[in-house]
């Protein structure tokens, strides 16, 4: 894989992301980030002396159609909710059919849902729900 300004930038439908071993269709946005706590080293002065580094902080969202929550819910007993799925990988990954050699994949270790809600309003034409997760690491492949 090789990449370089000349390379045409991903878009929407260059995105593949699978779930519990199934590739979700009826995805609408899919985010993930690390945060890293950091702070300036203060001493003598009025000037830093360094940046100190604290924990690490995983963690993104999943915007799905309902019907793709629903699916997921049927994994469950009754009475549990999404944030009772044991940990699972996401596989994200970025090909465009054009060039399938140039491919970028992320793989989020041990996630979770940290949320499970639903919300329409009248006039919505769908359910989009968005689901924060977080996981222990991100690899890239």
């Amino acid at each position: 894989m090789t990449f370089d300004s000349n390379s045409p930038e991903f878009r929407w439908a260059d995105v593949q992301v699978v779930v519990l071993g199934r590739t979700i269709t009826r995805i609408r946005g899919v985010k993930f980030s690390v945060k890293r706590e950091k702070e300036y080293l203060m001493a003598r002065g009025e000037d830093p002396h360094a940046i100190q580094y604290g924990n690490k902080t995983p963690e993104g969202e999943l915007t799905l159609l309902q019907s793709e929550v629903e699916a997921l819910q049927k994994l469950l007993a009754p009475y549990e909710d999404l944030t009772d799925l044991p940990p699972f990988d996401i596989t994200v990954s970025f090909v465009r059919a054009s060039e399938p050699e140039k491919i970028a994949t992320y793989r989020l270790i041990g996630a979770e849902f940290t949320e499970d809600n639903r919300e329409l309003k009248q006039g919505d034409k769908f359910m989009e729900i968005t689901l924060p997760i977080m996981y222990l690491r991100r690899l890239a492949a």
